[in-house]
């Protein structure tokens, strides 16, 4: 907590465990009672160092809805700014994700916001919102672009695939990022043809990690707006995308 407080962050989060995934029910249990004791005490060094910022709990509880609910009417009556879910995208199916997810998120208090940790891909950010979470955090975006595995509003590049060897098109067609306009006026080629990232990265030249997180980060950038339209219109529809190339 001081530490947070010396990094005047925006959002504290309380100290806790990310229970490993598998882990035994008694495992899960005291993993879970563990970060509970540790949020209170989070709660109770927040307020004694008088952070005016927001401190946010977790919800932990591995896989077991009963145990993720004993975390979250715990974390309720310590009355926190906002509430985040843990522990998911640590290695389980994604039909148990989800099903946790689908537990947890509508559970906690309306009026605050929900924070999903550590999550994930353009579907998992639907189903997250679709669940009424409000906020995502992830490195996966961006370490997979590093790596050549792009998100785009049309299915997910492998920009290291022979395919785009000689490909002079844009990243993505729709983006309007800098790595996918035109770098002059009255220049209709993009800045980066994928088959630019594509020999970069198959020299395994350091640039080569620089054209594809830009297009990704901007694909999310220009994805969340979407979501605050379409939410007050009723449900999201499913979030369909090719697979990868």
């Amino acid at each position: 907590m001081r530490i947070q407080a010396v990094l005047n962050s925006d959002i504290v989060m309380v100290f806790d465990e990310c229970t490993a995934y598998p882990s035994t029910r008694d495992q899960t249990a005291e993993s879970m009672r563990l970060s509970m004791r540790w949020a209170k005490r989070s709660k109770e060094e927040f307020r004694a160092l008088n952070n005016p910022n927001a401190l946010f709990g977790i919800v932990q509880g591995g896989m077991m809805e009963d145990l993720r609910q004993e975390s979250l009417e715990g974390l309720t009556e310590l009355d926190f700014h906002g509430y985040a879910i843990g522990g998911l995208s640590v290695g389980e199916p994604k039909e148990d994700m989800n099903r946790i997810l689908a537990f947890t998120a509508p559970r906690l208090p309306e009026h605050k916001p929900r924070y999903l940790m550590g999550v994930g891909t353009p579907e998992d950010l639907v189903e997250g919102v679709s669940q009424g979470v409000d906020m995502f955090d992830c490195v996966m975006p961006t370490r997979n672009a590093r790596n050549g595995w792009i998100f785009t509003r049309f299915g997910d590049i492998k920009i290291r695939n022979s395919r785009y060897r000689d490909d002079l098109g844009p990243i993505d067609e729709s983006c309007a990022c800098p790595a996918c306009t035109p770098r002059a006026h009255g220049d209709d080629r993009p800045a980066y043809s994928r088959s630019y990232p594509f020999h970069l990265q198959k020299v395994q030249e350091i640039l080569g990690a620089h054209p594809p997180p830009v297009n990704t980060l901007f694909f999310y950038w220009d994805l969340m707006p979407q979501f605050r339209e379409a939410t007050p219109q009723g449900p999201l529809a499913p979030c369909a995308r090719r697979s990868p190339e």
